[in-house]
């Protein structure tokens, strides 16, 4: 559960009231600064263009509690959505330079949830009266309490709707038809309009001001030409900072793009600055949203005739492979990032770039806290020879869409199928909106991963909730998970676990036995041991510094080494081949049998550093207890 919103910048935007549009800064270029207002937003305000399916899903869901078409309110206008913390997604409404209302995901009932400001409740109330649902009308005493906060009694309700029921979000109006109010139904409707009946009966919204406006019909193009000066200083910033950033660290040039819009804007500012003479470099994770492929080859005929040259890091079926080693990804266990995109992006970028690459990607710090703490150019720690620079750092989506229409680039398709996030199809970190809408719009992906997780459903022995109620996304539960599973009334372990290698350690007189739940396999771990010091090798056992590997167990004199070797064993048996370790070794030492897809050890260049034991997503996040986590 998210524990309310972080401050990450301007929690407003402006708005032209002559053209009706939003603003990226206080002028509009056709009316300059008369009739600009700020518009304040919940934080981050990071507030994107509403496409054609979500405005039919915004009309769907308003359609269903209200029983009216707001079509005619939002059709034709410039709508923003506001993406703001709660316990699931929530976007804020944003049209005719107000906040209309919002659309909640309730992650006990798994559905959409509106709700109204004022003005949104105002403009309902204009065209459909008492043709639309969940109103009530109070007497005219009751109006200016309610208005300073005062909750709604049943003794002050005339009249209400006969569908409102407990928990609804309700239009509070006077006798004379003033909508004054919005708020939470306490109480059903017959409770509501028996005027004997104790107690709170809709918990209103405190509203300081009312700002209510019917604006005009706007386009994207109306938007772009408000905006013309102001995007263009924002794309001569970017761009000096492209070009100075390239000067003074002079390596080869590449973007990283993943297919969603904030590559799509670097890569747009990288062709405007040098048009060609660099590389584009795309992972894929192999979990990838089919129409992002397809939008990646589309983009490599688009760009076939400038010297751009595709390279991809592909992680093929590593995912599905890895999984049945550290079970289900979770937002605290995500191997998943250092399997299919760390270890990949590595190895192709020592092969690549030996000496090193300056790689242009689209963080923002809008994005998060980390980000927002990010320095715009920095080194990556888990990949040494690549050094990362943001060009669009400061930019918030409203201008990065603003870039995108106005040089009519071609985004991922995605993005007019309702899906914010452009990436890995099953990625933990998606919400349970996010899930839902992918359930919805592309069954086929979530029934191929439902499948797999119900399989570990069932290994687990987990209820079918770990599933619906997306408990899977945290290997270790939350505050808020625990608060749903209570709920539910259901029970789940607190801590998920899966480990097929185990181990224990018994104390003898001259030393320690490291005893695994498998045999150990002497021929393979030949193949790693030089990572744990000098190897000596004998007829049934092989010996790395005072470490004895024996089939029957392993010995040691202490005990910390007793735990080195039984995370070699780890290594050596359940290595998914995902590379991190490859890419780290300051000797070049390791490398992954193509057939075993595992790793091997060159003994003349391993010096036993041990520097890739510290990497190793294995031991660093599968086993965290050890040491912090990657």
């Amino acid at each position: 559960m998210r524990r309310g919103p972080v401050f990450l910048g301007k929690a407003y935007i402006h708005w032209c009231e002559e053209c009706n549009v939003p603003l990226i800064s206080e002028k509009c270029d056709i009316h300059g600064k008369e009739r600009i207002f700020k518009l304040n937003l919940t934080p981050p305000a990071d507030v994107r263009f509403a496409f054609e399916k979500d405005l039919e899903f915004i009309r769907r869901e308003f359609k269903k509690h209200y029983n009216v078409d707001i079509g005619e309110i939002i059709n034709e206008k410039i709508v923003l959505l506001n993406k703001i913390p709660g316990e699931d997604d929530i976007y804020e409404i944003i049209l005719d330079g107000y906040i209309f209302g919002w659309l909640r995901f309730d992650p006990l009932e798994l559905k959409w949830k509106p709700g109204l400001k004022v003005e949104g409740a105002i403009a309902l109330w204009k065209r459909f009266g008492k043709n639309m649902r969940k109103w009530v009308i109070v007497d005219e005493g009751a109006v200016e309490p309610i208005k300073k906060g005062a909750n709604v009694l049943p003794v002050g309700i005339i009249e209400a709707d006969p569908s409102i029921k407990i928990g609804d979000d309700v239009i509070i109006v006077s006798e004379s038809g003033e909508v004054i109010a919005t708020g939470i139904a306490k109480k059903d409707y017959e409770q509501l309009i028996n005027p004997k009946e104790r107690g709170t009966g809709i918990k209103t919204r405190h509203q300081r001001s009312v700002n209510y406006r019917e604006g005009k019909n706007a386009t994207i193009d109306d938007v772009i030409r408000a905006n013309k000066s102001a995007l263009e200083e924002r794309v001569k910033e970017a761009r000096e900072f492209i070009r100075k950033t390239a000067e003074k660290i002079k390596l080869p040039m590449a973007v990283a793009f993943s297919g969603g819009k904030d590559s799509l804007a670097v890569l747009g500012l990288m062709l405007e600055e040098f048009g060609d003479g660099f590389t584009i470099f795309f992972n894929n994770t192999g979990i990838e949203f089919p129409e992002t492929l397809q939008y990646i080859e589309d983009m490599k005929k688009d760009l076939k005739d400038k010297d751009i040259e595709f390279i991809v890091a592909d992680a093929k079926d590593a995912f599905w492979h890895a999984i049945n080693v550290f079970s289900p990804p979770g937002r605290d266990y995500r191997w998943c990032c250092k399997v299919t995109k760390l270890g990949p992006i590595t190895l192709t970028i020592k092969e690549h770039y030996p000496q090193g690459v300056l790689m242009f990607v689209g963080q923002r710090k809008y994005e998060s806290i980390q980000r927002y703490k990010q320095p715009r150019i920095w080194r990556n720690p888990w990949v040494p020879n690549e050094i990362g620079a943001s060009p669009i750092f400061h930019w918030n989506a409203l201008e990065v869409w603003l870039y995108i229409f106005s040089r009519k680039l071609k985004y991922n398709p995605l993005y007019e199928k309702r899906l914010d996030r452009i990436g890995c199809f099953l990625c933990p970190s998606s919400s349970l909106a996010e899930i839902y809408t992918l359930k919805e719009e592309k069954p086929e992906l979530w029934d191929k991963w439902e499948k797999e997780l119900e399989k570990w459903r069932k290994r687990l022995d987990l209820p079918k909730e770990w599933i619906t109620y997306g408990f899977w996304r945290w290997r270790q539960l939350s505050r808020g998970q625990k608060k749903l599973a209570e709920q539910l009334g259901i029970e789940l372990p607190e801590k998920r676990v899966w480990e097929p290698v185990r181990y224990s350690i018994e104390e003898h007189e001259d030393g320690y036995l490291v005893k695994l739940n498998t045999a150990i396999n002497l021929k393979r771990i030949k193949e790693v041991a030089p990572i744990l010091g000098e190897v000596e090798i004998g007829e049934n056992y092989i010996k790395v510094g005072e470490i004895v590997f024996k089939e029957e167990g392993i010995f040691v004199s202490d005990k910390r080494e007793g735990i080195q070797a039984y995370y070699l064993i780890k290594r050596a048996y359940e290595c998914v081949g995902c590379g991190v370790c490859v890419g780290r070794c300051p000797e070049n030492a390791l490398s992954i049998n193509p057939k075993t897809r595992k790793i091997v050890v060159d003994y003349t260049k391993c010096i036993h550093c041990r520097e890739c034991m510290e990497v190793c997503p294995l031991l660093k996040i599968k086993n965290p207890r050890e040491g912090s986590q990657l």
